[in-house]
């Protein structure tokens, strides 16, 4: 009787655990949205941005298990920050193109003072981001891949995927004028590596989802490729800055852990 009653808690405890957990991060946490405020130091050179409010969102993955009830909570915390710019890091789908439709009928209320910028993440060029930049337009994103878009005082750029697309990033760089400080958008973080222009004052990044299911201590348990150096959070090198988002949807499974979804509110200082 002790032994069945000792193979029982055992038993229970082996299967439970990881139930309980998955319970847990597909009904909880996958829902509960995050606002992460971040104030982002700026040197000297790039001082035109001070003052600039960007929220960052990406990783939306519609198509896998997505909640258009977060999207719209999510837009509706942008829109009451007083945004200047929002930037929209990439993989609004996993393989199903007609994922965007629902998801631009959220995104399509985002009300930035000066635009949405969208660039594409590896899952959109992998499945027809042809299909989908015509609803991004309509919905009100500005597309960017490979280009930029000069302000008064900065210009910002996106760059095509590097895993799914192809990026050209020397090209783009040397069209923009000289003296402007740059916001750059690129789905995924490690390519902060690949370049040194000084006028890159900040790179905003996703791919990661920060791990999407996350260990006490240890941290992210898989990280895709080129998203292993840069997993999540505000790093620097120089002069710039990198800030990688933890993203908002689920890629393969509908759960989080330790990773909640994530609106980033970014304030550029002097």
């Amino acid at each position: 009787m002790n032994l069945s009653r000792r193979k029982w808690l055992l038993r229970s405890a082996f299967y439970g655990i990881p139930a309980a957990g998955f319970g847990y991060g597909s009904g909880i946490e996958k829902q509960w949205l995050d606002v992460t405020r971040l104030e982002v130091p700026l040197s000297p050179e790039h001082a035109a941005l001070a003052g600039l409010k960007i929220a960052v969102m990406g990783d939306f993955h519609h198509d896998d298990f997505g909640d258009p009830r977060l999207i719209r909570r999510a837009v509706e915390t942008i829109n009451a920050e007083g945004i200047d710019l929002v930037f929209l890091v990439g993989d609004y789908i996993s393989d199903d193109p007609a994922a965007i439709e629902p998801l631009c009928e959220e995104l399509q209320n985002l009300r930035p003072r000066l635009g949405t910028f969208g660039v594409w993440g590896n899952h959109d060029r992998w499945h027809a981001s042809h299909v989908l930049e015509q609803v991004l337009t309509n919905a009100g994103v500005r597309v960017l891949s490979n280009l930029g878009q000069e302000f008064p005082d900065f210009c910002v750029v996106g760059m095509d995927s590097h895993w799914g697309g192809v990026p050209r990033l020397k090209e783009t760089f040397h069209n923009l004028p000289p003296g402007k400080p740059i916001l750059l958008a690129w789905h995924e973080p490690d390519t902060f590596d690949f370049h040194t222009d000084p006028r890159l004052a900040l790179q905003m990044s996703g791919h990661t989802h920060g791990g999407q299911i996350c260990a006490p201590v240890v941290g992210p348990l898989l990280l895709p490729e080129y998203g292993r150096k840069y997993p999540y959070g505000l790093y620097r090198k120089d002069t710039a800055h990198l800030f990688v988002t933890r993203g908002i949807g689920t890629l393969t499974i509908p759960a989080r852990f330790l990773c909640a979804p994530e609106v980033a509110i970014l304030s550029l200082k002097g």
